[in-house]
């Protein structure tokens, strides 16, 4: 395991890309379509100037976040994570290739082999799983002819991955969507940083993202609920039904952030080394730590191209209400 000195310098070398899994690709140059947010962020962060577009703009206060570079228009998504466009509206981009990034299953193996023949590009088609980043970060990184600065970012997502404690996190529910009764089940790309973290997900019954009921959640019983709404977090902070355990304990809420991206999803790319960073940090549920501070400017920097100011650093740490 790597102590926390050593998290520090492995987010704070962090200068490149992300990347693919699959076949063999071809080296391109030319402008890149991501086929859904996922992959955007992963081409924004190999590199900015190829992206051809967000298939989802980022909103105002995202952009606020990022450089000059990612104020590009919306493309909307061949796959996920933007409003739906056809082949015809990508081909009218004239990308160079297009990149996907998440699931694999047949139904985005069908998408990319119809868009690759109808199109006549490469597409290459990423595995999303947080396991295989420093993978992807390689395979991206040969499509794009990015060898060197992939090699370093697999490099580093490897650190970070290693500086996890599995097993060693508590029971949670990931609350999504102002109610917080939406939740990603343990198959879901979104539950896979808090699982990775050794954290225990109670929800059950259900696959990917699903709907649950009160009664659901008092029954799972969590010792912790995570959320990335502001408003939901807010919304519930004195509320007994959230913030008490069948025991009468106290159950904590953690809100994490979500600009200009989230840190365990929304979406799920890139962006989630923040998460990891977050939970290899000494204790991700205590005081702030001024070397989590310090890791996540690096990564924004790495990531994002730009880094937050001291100020902004400080918005942008987890907040855990006890």
């Amino acid at each position: 395991m790597l102590d926390r000195r050593a998290l520090l310098i492995a987010a704070a070398s962090l200068t490149a890309p992300l990347a693919a899994c699959g076949r063999q690709p071809t080296v391109v140059e030319g402008g890149v379509l991501a086929a859904g947010q996922p992959a955007a962020l992963l081409v924004f962060a190999l590199a900015p100037e190829r992206l051809i577009g967000w298939p989802r703009r980022p909103a105002p206060d995202a952009l606020a976040l990022l450089p000059p570079s990612a104020d590009r228009p919306e493309t909307g998504a061949l796959a996920s994570g933007g409003p739906p466009i056809g082949v015809e509206a990508a081909a009218a981009t004239r990308p160079a290739i297009v990149i996907d990034y998440g699931d694999l299953d047949a139904d985005y193996q069908a998408l990319a082999a119809r868009v690759r023949r109808e199109l006549d590009v490469p597409y290459t088609l990423i595995d999303g799983a947080l396991s295989a980043t420093p993978d992807a970060f390689r395979q991206a990184g040969r499509a794009l002819g990015l060898d060197a600065i992939a090699a370093r970012y697999a490099e580093d997502a490897e650190a970070l991955l290693a500086a996890l404690r599995p097993g060693s996190g508590p029971s949670y529910y990931l609350a999504r969507g102002d109610d917080g009764l939406e939740t990603a089940f343990p198959d879901a790309l979104a539950a896979q940083v808090l699982q990775a973290g050794g954290w225990a997900n109670v929800a059950t019954g259900g696959e990917n993202l699903g709907r649950v009921s009160r009664e659901q959640i008092a029954a799972w019983d969590p010792e912790v609920i995570v959320t990335q709404v502001p408003r939901f977090a807010e919304a519930v902070a004195n509320d007994p039904f959230w913030r008490r355990r069948r025991s009468g304990a106290p159950r904590r809420l953690v809100l994490l952030p979500d600009r200009p991206f989230g840190w365990i999803d929304k979406p799920p790319s890139v962006n989630r080394l923040l998460g990891v960073a977050w939970l290899a940090s000494r204790d991700p549920l205590g005081p702030p730590d001024p070397a989590l501070a310090q890791t996540v400017a690096a990564l924004h920097e790495r990531l994002y191209h730009r880094r937050p100011t001291p100020e902004e650093t400080l918005s942008l740490l987890p907040r855990v209400f006890a």
